[in-house]
């Protein structure tokens, strides 16, 4: 099963890129009126992150990361909206809170320790989050927890968080 799982996660991280990068729309709504997003995430996981922004409540984020508490490369996207629950000040930044539901896909990357044969996992996760997103650069600042539900290859609580940084372009 391990031949299969490393082709199969670089499989998934491209469709993801490609449907990222190639979905039209009429007007930007990220930072700084840029809608593509990729940067890094330091937390549980840690590795890089996108974001694709629909409109002006809705994107799309996706985390290619490694999962320290499994000892595993994970792919994790979420579905997320955007609440202006914060109004700053400042014209220069805005502050919305966001909530999501996604997935993680999870390759173990060795398994002799813990003796078992479990290779790939499986979830459902809910992110919540604060981003702080700069109007007038390209930038975007975050912080978010997600609960998640391990669903392969047995049933568990799962936990995610994490800070990040994004460029937009």
């Amino acid at each position: 099963m391990r031949s299969l799982a490393r082709p199969l996660t670089l499989v998934v991280a491209l469709i993801s890129l490609v449907l990222l990068t190639h979905t039209e729309r009429a007007e930007a709504n990220g930072p700084a009126g840029e809608d593509l997003g990729a940067g890094i995430i330091l937390g549980e996981p840690t590795g890089l992150t996108g974001k694709y922004w629909f409109d002006s409540s809705s994107a799309v984020d996706v985390h290619l990361s490694f999962d320290f508490s499994d000892d595993a490369f994970a792919l994790i996207s979420d579905y997320l909206l955007h609440f202006n629950v914060f109004t700053p000040d400042s014209r220069s930044i805005d502050l919305p809170v966001y909530v999501g539901i996604g997935g993680k896909f999870f390759v173990r990357e060795d398994n002799n320790d813990r003796g078992d044969d479990d290779d790939l996992g499986l979830g459902l996760r809910a992110p919540v989050g604060l981003s702080l997103l700069l109007t007038q650069a390209p930038l975007e600042f975050f912080v978010e927890i997600a609960l998640g539900l391990r669903i392969i290859p047995g049933t568990e609580a799962d936990l995610d968080g994490g800070i990040g940084v994004r460029y937009y372009f």
